[in-house]
């Protein structure tokens, strides 16, 4: 969303050494999460299963392309069908974005987030963790051990249909900062970070007040 790379940058006082984790890389700048920041001089993975983004990645990018989905660990090691529809791609039977088609099935090697990290010699604590998979976050979650990796900030894409997604990260010891777009902010609990009144509301009705009527809408 407009904005919000600016406000990446500000959380993160706009260091230049900083190390991202990018899983649904996708296209290599239009919507990255982490492209902004690896043009400040950040280092990082970029994960993303479809051989088309992955030849882009690797002509376009500096951090290391891994041509992998993350999946469950039940599905580690195996290749599953992605239905392909651009950036609502996905592992999940039907895309999560409404009106979003598949154009195609493609076989992808799947791998847990946890073998990822530990192959590539991540160090616990890094930076930045940027989740988008189109619903299929909860498996990916099976296969990552947060507990360990205890990453500064998680930006995950959450439609909020459900509430699965917020309680696993709230119970894994993390709190909701903020949303921008489609994308929850999550950090340590820790950090000690308090909210206003007005933040609070806002929370509240996303993930309250209005869930009854996404739920009604993405059953349609």
């Amino acid at each position: 969303p407009h904005g919000e790379p600016a406000l990446v940058q500000a959380f993160f006082a706009v260091t230049a050494n900083g190390f991202y984790v990018d899983v649904g890389a996708n296209h290599p700048t239009e919507d990255s999460q982490s492209w902004h920041l690896e043009c400040l001089g950040w280092r990082g993975l970029l994960i993303e299963p479809l051989p088309n983004y992955c030849d882009m990645l690797r002509a376009s990018r500096t951090g290391r392309v891994i041509q992998v989905a993350c999946s469950s660990p039940a599905n580690d090691g195996q290749s599953m069908p992605m239905l392909v529809a651009g950036v609502h791609s996905t592992l999940n039977a039907n895309p999560i974005a409404l009106g979003a088609h598949a154009q195609d099935v493609m076989q992808v090697p799947t791998r847990t987030l946890d073998s990822v990290l530990l192959e590539n010699q991540v160090k616990p604590g890094f930076d930045l963790l940027s989740i988008d998979v189109e619903g299929h976050e909860m498996e990916v979650f099976q296969g990552f051990d947060l507990s360990r990796w205890q990453p500064r900030l998680v930006l995950l894409e959450d439609h909020v249909i459900g509430l699965e997604k917020h309680r696993y990260m709230l119970s894994h010891g993390y709190q909701l900062l903020m949303r921008t777009g489609l994308n929850a902010w999550y950090v340590p609990q820790a950090e000690g970070y308090t909210l206003s009144l007005f933040a609070r509301w806002q929370k509240w009705r996303k993930y309250w007040l209005g869930l009854w009527w996404r739920q009604l809408k993405y059953r349609r």
